[in-house]
This record gives C-alpha cells, sequence and structure tokens, in this order.
C-alpha cells in the first residue's frame, strides 16, 4: 500500500466512519428509535460531505510519511498515517458544508450543496458542519491516545482550524456588513495585500501546511525542528498558486468540468481576478466593475467576466503560472534533507495546470 493507492486509502475510510456511527449506539439516555435516526441521518451525511473529492490533502500525509520514513510503509504505518490523512479530509467537510451556506453555494463536487438536500436543510446542515469537526477529535483520540505526538496532532488541527476561521473572516468580509445587510461595494478594499492575507489563511495552512505537518509529526519530529519552518514557505507559495488558480476557475472553466457554479462574482468576494482587474481598468471600465461586481445578475456577471477577457487576465494568469512554477521549483530544490523534496514536488504535481 502506498499513497498512490485510492482503494486502500478509501478501505480506511469506510473503518472510520463504522466507528464513528457505531459511537451513536453508546451515548447514554436514548431510545433505540432516536439512535437509529442518527444511525441513519449521518450514515448519509458522512460520506456524502467526506469522501468525493480528488483527496489530495489525505494522500499527501502518507506520501510525506513515506518521504520521511524513505522506505515502504508497514500496515500500521500506513493505517495511522490514511487515519490523519482523513481528519485533513474531515476537517475540509466541515469547511465546505459551512462554506456553502455562507456563499449560498448550489454545487459541490458535482452535487447540490449539502445544506440544499431536501431533508437536510440549512439548519441541520450547520449543526453537521458542528459535528464533523467534532469527530477530527473523537478519531485522534481512538487512533493516537497513546502517541508521543499526540498533543502536537491535536495541537496541529486546533491552529489550522483558527488559522482557516480567520482566513473565512477576512473573506466574507471583503464587502462587510451593515445594519444586517452588505454594505455598498468598496472596491477599494479589494487590493492584492488583503487578497494575501486572505489567501494565506483560509488556504495555505489548511489545504498545504497541515498534511506536511502531521507527516513531520507523526515520524517524531518536534516542532522546533526547521522542517516545518522549510515546509510553512513552500507550502504559502504553494497556496498562494493554488488558491489564484481557484478564482480563476470559479470564473472561466465550464461548471460541468469544475465541479460546482462559480459565485464569486455574485458574491463580491475578493478574487486575484477583481484585484488585478483594478490594476488594469480605465475609469470607464471600472464602471462596470460598480454597476455589476456583487449583484445576483446573470447578465451583470457576464459583464465582468467579458471584462475579464477584454483585460487577458486569464493570460496574464498562464504568466503567473509559469513564474510560480519556477518560484516553488527553486524553493524546493533548496530544501534538506533531499529526500523530503518529494513531498513538495508530489504537491506541485497535483496542481500545476490542474483544470479542476
Amino acid at each position: 500500500m502506498s499513497s498512490a493507492d485510492k482503494e486502500a486509502f478509501l478501505a480506511v475510510y469506510r473503518q472510520i466512519e463504522q466507528d464513528l456511527i457505531g459511537d451513536f449506539e453508546k451515548l447514554p439516555g436514548l431510545s433505540p428509535t432516536l439512535v437509529d435516526q442518527l444511525k441513519e441521518y449521518y450514515s448519509t451525511c458522512l460520506p456524502y460531505t467526506v469522501p468525493g473529492g480528488k483527496m489530495t490533502r489525505g494522500l499527501t500525509v502518507i506520501k510525506g510519511v513515506e518521504v520521511l520514513k524513505q522506505r515502504p510503509l508497514t500496515e500500521k504505518e500506513y493505517f495511522d498515517a490514511a487515519v490523519l490523512g482523513w481528519q485533513v479530509e474531515w476537517l475540509q467537510a466541515f469547511f465546505l458544508v459551512a462554506d456553502d451556506i455562507m456563499d449560498g453555494s448550489i454545487t459541490r463536487r458535482g452535487n447540490p450543496c449539502w445544506y440544499r438536500q431536501p431533508n437536510v436543510t440549512q439548519d441541520n446542515a450547520i449543526n453537521d458542519a458542528l459535528i464533523l469537526e467534532n469527530m477530527i477529535y473523537k478519531t485522534l483520540r481512538r487512533h493516537f491516545k497513546s502517541h508521543p505526538s499526540y498533543v502536537h496532532l491535536l495541537e496541529l488541527f486546533l491552529d489550522t482550524t483558527f488559522q482557516t476561521e480567520v482566513g473565512q473572516h477576512i473573506d466574507t468580509n471583503g464587502t462587510p456588513y451593515a445594519e444586517g445587510k452588505r454594505a455598498p461595494l468598496d472596491l477599494g478594499r479589494f487590493t492584492l495585500d488583503r487578497y494575501q492575507g486572505c489567501v494565506r489563511y483560509k488556504t495555505c495552512y489548511y489545504s498545504f501546511y497541515l498534511s506536511c505537518a502531521l507527516a513531520l509529526a507523526y515520524c517524531g519530529y518536534p516542532p522546533e525542528s526547521d522542517l516545518y519552518i522549510k515546509a510553512d514557505a513552500v507550502c504559502m507559495r504553494l497556496g498562494e498558486y493554488f488558491q489564484i488558480q481557484d478564482d480563476v476557475l470559479d470564473a472561466f472553466a465550464p461548471p460541468e468540468i469544475l465541479g460546482k457554479i462559480g459565485t464569486d462574482i455574485e458574491d463580491a468576494k475578493c478574487s486575484w481576478l477583481v484585484c488585478k482587474a483594478l490594476e488594469l481598468v480605465t475609469d470607464e471600465q471600472k464602471k462596470v466593475l460598480e454597476e455589476n461586481y456583487g449583484k445576483h445578475d446573470a447578465e451583470g456577471v457576464q459583464k465582468v467576466k467579458d471584462l475579464y477577457r477584454e483585460l487577458k487576465l486569464e493570460e496574464l494568469f498562464h504568466e503567473y503560472e509559469d513564474e510560480q512554477k519556477a518560484a516553488c521549483d527553486e524553493l524546493i530544490a533548496k530544501i534538506e534533507p533531499e529526500s523530503f523534496q518529494e513531498l513538495f514536488k508530489f504537491l506541485l504535481g497535483k496542481i500545476y495546470k490542474r483544470q479542476k
């Protein structure tokens, strides 16, 4: 079994799910009918919200342990690494269920968002997001309570969750609220400085750094090891590149390929596209953004996309993409031990010129 074996990875998911569903049977004071209702509901919720993505975050933990051990993993090491990998996927599920509600998103991974399921609704989905987060800590306790790095593993998840929620706040308040509704659009808030802060906290830590740090912690590297600092430097670069890709795909990729309907324009998000557009527009072109950005109106959204094309932002992105690839290669080449470079080459290979 290796980081390339998705079936083996999914088999570990099924074991974790079975354990978590079994936990409902241990709750005191509930009738068998209520326990059955809980088990039935979450037996649908978990496979709908947790697996189904590309699983890169989770598989990266396994790859990281392989690289650090520099040998094939034992069955126990593979299982442990896969359990940790699935906790990153569980964290992702928690974030996405909540994020889709906040953004009013329609689809996720080619299906209706969880909160849009007729038997779920927003009321249940908010609570489900909280339960998904709690399940991470139940699983860590179940499998790692006696592991020498248990506290460090817990702290990595706690810190990453906080960092990501800070990023979500920055993202949600690109256009702030006032008196219970969105304040008037202020394009002056859409700066690359704000964007980079948002990306660092909303994307880089949980999508890239966490998986690498978990592999290091599991393999016994103490928190003060400089490998965490080296991993952080590369992951911040990879994460920014990944998020800018995401912004471009949100605007231009067909929904059937992307697996979701992009809503960054309607939601007045501080995206790379609008930040770059504001650096390039004439006064006349800026009016298009002032009149249409942040409006839930298909014609207005199309006008913004047409402006992006007029400004050749896709072409600018492809230039940026090549520059980022070269910068990442340079950073990775400086990492010692050299074997650890394989992990970041693996990550870069997963995202370079991706289409979804």
